[in-house]
């Protein structure tokens, strides 16, 4: 009996090894996963450390605020209010030293051509001193003697809650530290800081209040960035460059304003002290 062969035949499946798609589809998607770790690191590689972001103009020579980034890196500082690029160069070392002639509050950004990082600092046109602290419970009819006077604006601590009085000759006004609230990584008022900076434990909102007691008050002296905030460590934390709409250039006689500004600690725990210049706030985070 003959056997006749058909002159179809049946299609056999190929392995999965011996199709040339299947190739390209595994160089493809290595090459992507490639490409994105690539630019994770290139960007979180990116560096910017701001020395001595808050200072005061204390003589003519002016500010002296030094930063590093990575060699090569463009920068430019642009002043924050008027929106006017001060510096526009080139970091050859990575160590740059700026002079400021000019108080007010600036922002420094730093790139390599694809990725950018920005930092704020402030110069203050004066310094802010302490007259006296004010509780709730003074007697106003007593006045401690010059000596007194001085050593407890210098020393003492205060509860939130309790107001410093501050000044100069043509300006005097109160500020109150109110509350420390703790908030989540998400908040309006840190993301720049969770985002941004590696190492944070706990994010906090400083609510705290001022008011104009004579003369015009510059709200870039009282803006938060110069609040002292430590965990309970003692570790300063990072303040937030992040700030409400609304707030007033300046405050008139007679005038208040309540403010807050986010901060990042490095340390977990309830306790935190907020320094303003020689005046010292210690108290308990809230949730």
């Amino acid at each position: 009996m003959e056997t006749r062969t058909s002159k179809y035949h049946s299609k056999t499946n190929k392995p999965l090894y011996k199709r040339w798609w299947v190739y390209l589809i595994a160089i493809f998607v290595l090459f992507i996963l490639y490409r994105g770790i690539s630019n994770l690191v290139e960007k979180n590689s990116m560096y910017l450390e701001v020395h001595n972001a808050h200072d005061t103009l204390k003589d003519g020579s002016g500010v002296k605020v030094t930063f590093d980034t990575n060699k090569n890196n463009s920068y430019k500082v642009m002043n924050v209010k008027t929106k006017k690029v001060e510096v526009k160069d080139k970091a050859d070392t990575g160590k740059v030293v700026l002079v400021v002639h000019y108080p007010g509050k600036y922002k420094i950004t730093v790139s390599d051509g694809r990725y950018s990082k920005s930092k704020t600092f402030s110069v203050k046109k004066g310094t802010v001193e302490i007259i006296n602290k004010v509780t709730h419970s003074e007697d106003k009819n007593s006045e401690p003697d010059d000596d007194e006077a001085e050593d407890d604006s210098s020393k003492s601590e205060m509860a939130f809650g309790i107001a410093a009085i501050v000044g100069n000759d043509d300006m005097v006004a109160d500020i109150t530290v109110n509350s420390v609230q703790r908030v989540s990584p998400d908040d309006v008022s840190v993301t720049d800081i969770s985002h941004n900076y590696e190492g944070m434990q706990q994010y906090v909102i400083v609510n705290y209040h001022v008011s104009a007691i004579k003369g015009d008050i510059t709200m870039d002296d009282f803006d938060g960035s110069e609040l002292s905030v430590a965990d309970s460590n003692g570790t300063i934390g990072t303040a937030s460059s992040n700030r409400d709409n609304g707030i007033p250039d300046t405050l008139s006689q007679g005038q208040n304003a309540d403010l807050r500004i986010g901060i990042g600690l490095k340390h977990t725990g309830d306790n935190v002290t907020v320094t303003f210049n020689d005046s010292v706030w210690k108290g308990q985070i809230t949730q």
